[in-house]
């Protein structure tokens, strides 16, 4: 099954001319029963105002704002779905 990564932005700050000064994002893969996600905050820009952005600024506005690349974001989550097929190691109790 293809991995498929999705952006969500679940929150944004404001001041008092409805500018953003803060995005927090989401960043999520699902491969059928699998997922995994990185999130965070990035500063706004002193030209987003709240009620004219798109998801596609929020996105650029990320990732301009970030040290790492798309690429490198879904190369991360892909391994940590990896990791969940095929863990490298499992807990395990034992009842004395």
């Amino acid at each position: 099954m293809a991995i498929t990564y999705e952006w969500s932005f679940p929150n944004f700050e404001t001041n008092s001319e409805n500018v953003v000064k803060t995005i927090h994002w989401r960043y999520t893969a699902v491969d059928g029963e699998h997922s995994a996600s990185m999130y965070g905050s990035c500063a706004g820009s002193d030209t987003m105002n709240f009620a004219s952005m798109t998801k596609e600024h929020c996105e650029n506005c990320v990732l301009e704002n970030q040290d790492t690349t798309i690429e490198d974001m879904q190369s991360n989550l892909s391994a940590q779905i990896e990791e969940q097929k095929s863990p490298a190691l499992t807990s395990k109790t034992k009842e004395w």
